[in-house]
């Protein structure tokens, strides 16, 4: 489970930023302070994401089309939700949170009253924020409504907002991925240029495409200003390498709990996760889908014996506080989101610019969609 807020120290730690070659003393202001920029940043690329989809569902409309694909719109692409910096710790819920929420899936795997309440509970909202991503519902219903109109409308509009030799080129890809039966030798030549009212979202917002060569000669388009955040400077399970040694003691003794209460041998994978969701919806719920990390078949142990599972939601709840429980004795919530993070700060230190200055260019191309939204 997510915690809800970043608890800060009182006492400066003194740490090394792999940018500079002296110690960089890393404060609670850093902290909040470079947090609140990157929260900030992936608010701004959610709200570009809705301006974007206004400004092409306008141009569309000027085509005579009424209804929408909501997701091409902005093109198929999502800006990843940071809610803050969180340990992998994080996801093993406190006592207090696996007694209110349990690991959560219950409220998705159910349709009781509860779990259709808590579907709107703020604070399960909160705690779930990040992992839920940004969307909006209204993308489900228009997509819908958008299906409805039928296979000509939609051929229609996808040429109409791609452009007719892009369409054309997506459409005869398609297909021969479909019927080829080696679907990595498929080769159609270079994808043409963006065109449409596409061409023309990218060139309102944007200022234009941008282009680039691939190894092989061919020239492939993209859509400027959709880098990730500055948290790509880090990388995937570095922090947690950083900090896995300070708390080695304290994951044993949590490893020790689960074994002792009949969870058999369980371990962090290389970011610090538990495959606890798999766990639960396997075999609480009946999930058959196998989940994979790094190309490899993710492990799901199987319940205690004489593990009481006829009510699965009553069993998960008991699972996620033994989970609780052995997190607690074992010390792993101990000041582990305060070293998380400024292990994260470390590493971002030195790059306060580039954030300031990814935020505003961020603040500029949603400035160019709403100049364009309000002249129309």
């Amino acid at each position: 489970m997510r915690r809800s807020a970043l608890p800060l120290l009182v006492v400066p730690l003194v740490l090394t930023a792999c940018s500079a070659e002296e110690p960089v003393e890393v404060t609670d202001e850093d902290i909040v302070a470079i947090e609140r920029s990157i929260v900030n940043i992936s608010a701004l690329g959610w709200e570009l994401i809705q301006a974007e989809s206004r400004v092409g569902s306008q141009c569309m409309q000027d085509q005579g089309f009424t209804v929408h694909d909501p997701i091409a719109l902005f093109g198929n692409g999502i800006p990843h939700r940071f809610e803050g910096f969180h340990s992998p710790y994080s996801r093993i819920p406190t006592v207090e949170q696996a007694e209110r929420f349990a690991f959560g899936e219950w409220v998705h795997q159910t349709e009781s009253d509860a779990a259709v309440e808590m579907r709107a509970d703020p604070d399960f909202l909160a705690i779930n924020a990040e992992d839920d991503g940004w969307w909006d519902p209204a993308f489900d219903r228009e997509r819908e409504e958008f299906d409805a109109q039928g296979e000509e409308y939609a051929a229609a509009w996808s040429e109409a907002w791609k452009g007719t030799e892009r369409y054309e080129y997506d459409q005869a890809f398609q297909e021969a991925m479909e019927t080829a039966e080696d679907p990595t030798e498929v080769d159609l030549g270079e994808q043409p240029p963006f065109g449409g009212c596409e061409l023309e979202t990218i060139e309102i917002v944007y200022g234009g495409p941008e282009s680039w060569e691939s190894d092989d000669g061919q020239t492939n388009w993209t859509r400027p200003g959709r880098e990730e955040s500055p948290l790509t400077a880090i990388g995937d399970g570095e922090i947690y390498g950083l900090m896995a040694p300070e708390y080695a003691e304290e994951e044993q003794a949590f490893l020790d709990c689960l074994a002792d209460r009949g969870y058999g041998a369980w371990e962090f994978d290389d970011h610090g996760y538990l495959p606890t969701g798999d766990y639960i919806l396997k075999n609480l719920y009946g999930d058959t889908t196998e989940a994979y990390e790094g190309g490899e078949l993710v492990e799901v142990a199987e319940l205690p014996d004489d593990f009481d599972a006829s009510d699965p939601v009553a069993a998960e709840f008991a699972i996620a506080l033994d989970f609780a429980e052995c997190a607690e004795d074992g010390g792993l919530h101990d000041g582990s989101e305060e070293m998380f993070a400024r292990l994260s700060v470390e590493q971002l230190i030195g790059s306060e610019a580039e954030i300031y200055a990814h935020e505003q260019e961020l603040k500029g191309l949603i400035e160019n969609a709403q100049e364009y939204i309000e002249g129309e």
